[in-house]
């Protein structure tokens, strides 16, 4: 009999609210666990959490007390030896702090995962209620986990917390075992996989595969969302002829998943704020695309020089130059892109994450 991890996170299929018009992170990272997750000794049961903007009635009072009703119910019916929260924190540590309040009070042991990279900003310039809340999430977990090498620093230092690195994972079952040549012809192109706002640099990242088609051919696509103010400016863009651009609009994740093939480069230039692991960046060295991005969030820490191509800034000229770079050093390009998926292969993969993942669970139920 296995026994039962109770997993309190977003509801995986309602897309209404996830993130960029398709389905966002968080949301990912919860479909992998009830989908992919297997072990000996446990079971991961879900509790779902309502979603901001899933709901006419989407007040915060109303839905705090939803998520408090839900849980409840699940805690009682499900009776799970641990509970395991998809972090949120920021606006979401009044619910978060309400799990684990009622998981203390059942005697039930906490597993507290921090995902993405606003965890740092958001607890240093937050208001003291909310530093005092999380200050008691944390106290009262028994294993935290972080998506990013550089919080256990942090965590350490600030709560004396002994953290543990569980980066971002991609199923096995949907790693390849080849990919197809990459830079095999004269074009290079070039993908962007998320929500087109501001933030993700894709201004720039417009405005330098532009710059760039003056010397070689350049075909991006694009693949998301697109925010309001960047459909207006580049509808009224002039593009050089030696540049195309695709824009396929929201797209099923299978989908994007096999369009990896059909390109070369995998271009990120990213300054969002609350970049972490990002799943797409995970796809790219899965799917062996040479990279560009920038050390963002936890980035820099991912991908290395030997496996990307990082952008020193964000600007038009720094993109063309970089994707100049690739068209002059076809070879060099290929290794960084072979390099990469061998270390996605090695590293963030979910037999070697749920290996981790059992030991994990293993500990939070010790003595339970």
């Amino acid at each position: 009999m296995k026994q039962k991890i109770l997993l309190f996170g977003p509801r995986i299929n309602n897309k209404k609210g996830s993130y960029g018009g398709g389905t966002g992170g968080f949301t990912r990272n919860m479909s992998a666990y009830l989908n992919f997750f297997e072990g000996d000794n446990f079971e991961i049961v879900p509790s779902f959490h309502t979603i901001r903007g899933a709901s006419r009635l989407d007040f915060f009072v109303i839905r705090f007390f939803r998520d408090a009703f839900s849980f409840w119910r699940d805690i009682i019916s499900v009776k799970p030896k641990g509970v395991h929260i998809l972090a949120q924190y920021r606006m979401a540590i009044p619910r978060e702090f309400m799990v684990v309040l009622m998981s203390k009070t059942f005697g039930k042991p906490v597993l507290y995962e921090i995902k993405a990279g606003a965890f740092m900003n958001w607890y240093k310039s937050t208001n003291t209620i909310f530093r005092k809340m999380m200050d008691f999430v944390l106290s009262n977990s028994k294993v935290v986990l972080s998506e990013g090498i550089p919080y256990l620093s942090f965590l350490k230092e600030e709560f004396n917390i002994e953290a543990h690195y569980f980066p971002n994972y991609v199923p096995s079952n949907e790693v390849p075992e080849k990919v197809p040549a990459k830079l095999s012809e004269e074009s290079i192109k070039l993908l962007f996989v998320g929500y087109a706002y501001k933030d993700k640099g894709v201004f720039e990242l417009i405005e330098g595969c532009n710059l760039a088609s003056k010397n070689t051919l350049i075909e991006l696509t694009l693949i998301g969302k697109e925010s309001e103010p960047f459909t207006e400016w580049l509808n009224g863009l002039d593009l050089n002829e030696n540049f195309k651009i695709n824009r396929l609009g929201v797209k099923p994740h299978d989908f994007v998943l096999d369009y990896f093939n059909k390109v070369d480069v995998y271009c990120y230039p990213t300054r969002h704020g609350g970049e972490g692991h990002n799943n797409s960046i995970n796809e790219a060295m899965m799917m062996g695309l040479v990279i560009i991005t920038t050390r963002q969030g936890f980035l820099g820490t991912v991908l290395s020089d030997e496996r990307a191509y990082f952008l020193n800034e964000i600007s038009p000229s720094e993109i063309s130059k970089t994707i100049e770079k690739i068209h002059e050093d076809r070879e060099g390009s290929k290794k960084k892109a072979t390099n990469s998926r061998k270390h996605l292969i090695e590293n963030f993969t979910s037999n070697i994450a749920y290996e981790k993942l059992n030991n994990h669970y293993k500990v939070l139920t010790a003595n339970e």
